[in-house]
């Protein structure tokens, strides 16, 4: 809320004065003036909570003004919701009627549409809470019938706060507008609302969300800033232009939400807030944006990016090189061969032999024969040769031949041929 530039000792029309304390509350600031009186931020004196007091001087109004503050009391009373400006006190002293409210430091959504437009995301996420609590509202039997930018308070951590329930109506509550006077903002009012319709209705205030959501698509108000009545009265009023026209980035499901939204008659258009609410989300479910506050979304961005450096970090480590894949060691096909079983190892010749056998080959031949008495050996013997210096003169073996395979050779599928 902003304040007003009002020095201490500086004295209202109802009384009050900043630097002023009135039972446990100090006035420190004004934060606004209307018809229906100031608005002041305050301090209690034993909690030291900052709260805003909205008084309204008995003596100066009109019965109109005094209804219309009371039924503002009562409706705020029973309402409890995030997303509306909670009542704490309601005092009546000295005919002024007091209503000590939740103090919202931000600022409205008219200002922060005539400081430029803002992102798509953003804004939906901003109507989406409108419609949350307009939904909350009808639940408890309350129409606002006043839902404007200028009633809607953006606080610092993106949270809205719908505001001014002086126009709102119960159902059954008699109307206490006069012929012809037309009550709230022209360019959101619904039709029958500026026709003077005796019975409040819930869609009245889904078009008037219907109204901030098509100025925030397109930067233009429905209707125009300066909005005619008589069109509306005589319904020569036409349509507005579809929101893609206005603005090309926007996908042409958007004027399907809007006409409907808009719709000249009640019948037409969303029956509840909640209808309205998951029509949006249908549409802007592909972009993945979560409904939260733009500094939750900021520390959710940074809380990921965190994490990444994190994972890439170990990843370069050096000590993370022990867990990785080691490359296969190449190895000559014969030092894969499977050493055979014992059985088998008995089969096959022995290095020793071999070499003897290499050795009678190189024998020199002789022409003498030594008589033995030990049998003939077989012709494919193998007769073991001590050295040439023992048997000089050792007959002339027959020349050798090749040792039978093994029966584990035969199965030596790596042993080179």
């Amino acid at each position: 809320m902003r304040e007003l530039a009002i020095e201490p000792g500086d004295v209202d029309h109802v009384g009050f004065h900043v630097g002023q304390t009135f039972g446990d509350y100090s006035i420190t600031a004004i934060l606004g003036a209307g018809g229906m009186g100031r608005l002041f931020k305050v301090e209690h004196s034993l909690t030291k909570r900052t709260e805003a007091m909205k008084v309204l001087s008995a003596e100066l109004a009109t019965e109109t003004q005094i209804k219309r503050f009371e039924r503002e009391m009562h409706a705020l009373a029973r309402l409890s919701h995030s997303n509306i400006a909670a009542l704490h006190n309601a005092i009546y002293s000295e005919n002024q009627l007091v209503l000590l409210m939740e103090y919202l430091e931000g600022q409205t959504l008219e200002s922060m549409f005539a400081a430029g437009r803002l992102e798509l995301g953003v804004g939906v996420r901003y109507i989406k809470q409108i419609l949350s609590a307009l939904g909350y509202a009808h639940q408890q039997g309350v129409v606002h019938r006043d839902v404007t930018p200028a009633n809607v308070i953006v606080t610092a951590g993106g949270e809205v706060k719908l505001t001014d329930f002086g126009l709102s109506k119960s159902y059954g509550d008699p109307l206490l507008s006069q012929c012809g006077e037309v009550l709230g903002s022209l360019p959101y009012l619904a039709p029958e609302q500026l026709k003077g319709a005796t019975q409040p209705d819930r869609r009245s205030d889904l078009y008037s969300a219907g109204a901030i959501l098509y100025e925030h698509l397109t930067g233009q108000k429905p209707f125009g800033a300066n909005r005619r009545l008589a069109p509306v009265l005589t319904d020569s009023e036409g349509d507005p232009r579809p929101p893609s026209e206005l603005n090309p980035s926007l996908s042409v499901e958007w004027d399907e939400i809007m006409r409907r939204a808009l719709a000249r008659d009640p019948v037409h258009r969303y029956q509840s807030a909640e209808e309205f609410l998951e029509a949006i989300a249908q549409l802007d479910q592909p972009t993945g944006e979560a409904d939260l506050p733009l500094p939750q979304l900021r520390t959710l961005g940074i809380a990921i990016a965190l994490f990444a450096g994190m994972v890439l970090a170990v990843v370069a480590s050096p000590a993370l090189n022990r867990f990785r894949e080691v490359a296969p060691v190449t190895v000559p096909w014969r030092r894969l061969h499977i050493a055979p079983p014992d059985f088998a190892t008995a089969m096959t010749p022995q290095p020793a032999k071999l070499a003897e056998v290499r050795q009678v080959k190189r024998a020199p031949r002789s022409t003498h024969t030594v008589a033995s008495s030990s049998p003939p050996a077989p012709p494919d013997a193998i007769q073991p040769v001590e050295s040439d210096a023992a048997a000089p003169d050792a007959a002339d073996p027959p020349p050798a031949t090749p040792a039978k395979r093994g029966f584990w050779s035969k199965f030596n599928v790596f042993k080179k041929k």
